[in-house]
């Protein structure tokens, strides 16, 4: 959809406050507050979904994503009934049906293949997000998005929580030769090690003087509801990660699925350290979180965010019209900002083409010379 370059009527809810900004101003708010100290973004869903051509090339929503499943497997049933009408056209819905027929399984067996069922439902979840990840304009856009975000004196790494599975961010980022933590270390056989996230990649810029410059371009991916990348060994004990190539054909991915136990889920590890790691980043002073093509969905993450708003540097700036997102006008507070438009200048696409800051092309330097160097033993532990 296009964005008139004059537009003048972009919603903007700032506290209890409620007025219309237009399209250069929101431009120039925006670059400010991407010279915060600390800059965090939360992308959900919304910012793996791309219509071109009036063709999804990227990956549909739940309820559009619910049709396909049943137009691929039209004579799926539950109990030995059609299910299609009686969840809500959502597959978080049908996904819950069948994890409370798994529990009732363990008093009485009415439904035999209850686990080939869930297992198909997750496959076609999986299948959906590697055929998305053929998509060139999608991962240009994710290029463009972090192209946009770094400034020469940023010194923190800028962090990006994400509720999504997919792997754009990463396709992205190594694309553009930008430096990413993901939480895994090793080469060969990456494992999961929730302590990286504590580290910082640095310049060797004297030996003598032990002077140290932070990589500029550097990212902190955390990936809240895990990956279709991530997967634990027979033994349950480590979370490793899976090559691109070999996602394909794997099986039971470690990712959280869409259902009312999500929230149960993130008390588990690696989750409960993500979590953890995102409690932390939104208490640091002078920080600001903002959210793109998250709807509000998930109360275990609003709840982390609404109480950082006791934190008074805390400022939080969400991209999004749901009914849950204009909830947050009850809270009153001058440091929650909400903007959108009848024009969807709120979709992740024309955000990224119309508001953000234009990035220029980054070649990122050999990592000869650099280092990971332990924030806390550095004493600058709360900097990050």
């Amino acid at each position: 959809m296009k964005i008139q370059q004059n537009l003048s009527n972009i919603k903007y809810i700032h506290g209890e406050t409620e007025s219309t900004i237009s399209l250069e101003e929101l431009q120039r708010n925006l670059a400010q507050v991407l010279q915060v100290d600390n800059l965090n973004f939360l992308l959900g869903a919304g910012c793996s979904s791309l219509i071109e051509n009036d063709r999804e090339v990227g990956i549909s929503s739940m309820s559009k994503l619910y049709d396909e499943f049943f137009n691929q497997h039209p004579d799926f049933t539950l109990l030995n009934k059609d299910v299609k009408d009686k969840c809500d056209s959502s597959l978080e819905k049908l996904l819950e049906i069948m994890q409370a027929i798994r529990a009732v399984a363990t008093i009485d067996d009415i439904e035999p293949k209850i686990d080939e069922k869930i297992q198909v439902v997750q496959n076609f979840l999986k299948t959906k997000i590697i055929e998305a990840l053929k998509s060139k304009s999608l991962i240009d856009l994710y290029k463009n998005f972090y192209s946009c975000t770094w400034h020469n004196n940023m010194v923190a790494p800028i962090n990006i929580f994400t509720t999504n599975y997919d792997l754009f961010n990463e396709l992205a980022l190594e694309e553009l030769s930008f430096t990413y933590n993901n939480g895994f270390t090793g080469v060969h056989n990456r494992v999961f090690n929730p302590s990286s996230y504590k580290y910082l990649y640095v310049e060797n810029m004297n030996l003598k003087t032990k002077t140290w410059q932070p990589v500029s371009h550097f990212y902190n991916l955390i990936k809240l509801h895990g990956s279709i990348s991530w997967f634990k060994n027979e033994g349950g004990d480590k979370i490793y990660e899976a090559s691109l190539s070999s996602i394909e054909g794997s099986t039971n991915p470690l990712i959280i699925y869409p259902t009312p136990l999500k929230a149960q889920s993130t008390l588990l590890s690696p989750y409960s350290d993500l979590f953890r790691m995102l409690e932390i980043a939104l208490s640091r002073p002078n920080t600001t979180l903002i959210v793109l093509g998250y709807s509000f969905s998930d109360d275990h993450i609003n709840r982390i965010i609404t109480n950082s708003l006791a934190f008074s540097s805390f400022r939080l700036v969400v991209f999004g019209q749901s009914s849950s997102i204009l909830k947050l006008k009850e809270l009153k507070n001058p440091r929650v900002n909400i903007i959108y438009s009848d024009d969807k200048i709120h979709y992740f696409k024309n955000l990224i083409e119309k508001v953000f800051p234009k990035g220029e092309p980054f070649l990122s330097p050999t990592l000869k010379g650099h280092s990971l160097l332990s924030q806390e033993k550095e004493g600058i532990a709360d900097e990050q």
